[in-house]
């Protein structure tokens, strides 16, 4: 999967986050544009759902903070695919 396909995927997820969980009346493009910690009251574990959606370590939870959109495209590249077979 190519960084543009996992960025289509982030950014549907997080918008989703922010409607269910915030009952945000914004924009798509005004959400991508806002800054979580400032807006919101994030104490709800807004980051730590993204590190746990996409199975990305908590370590790079203060690298994934800033503005929604900046926070996709980190997520993007740091978001490992992990494909599970089964071996006939």
């Amino acid at each position: 999967m190519d960084i543009k396909e996992k960025e289509r995927i982030v950014k549907k997820n997080i918008l989703q986050i922010f409607k269910e969980n915030f009952n945000v009346t914004k924009t798509d493009d005004e959400i991508l544009n806002i800054k979580p910690e400032t807006e919101f009251d994030i104490s709800n574990g807004y980051y730590e759902s993204i590190l746990d959606i996409f199975l990305i370590e908590p370590e790079h939870l203060e690298s994934i903070s800033g503005k929604v959109k900046d926070t996709i495209k980190k997520v993007a590249e740091l978001w490992t695919l992990t494909l599970h077979y089964s071996l006939p």
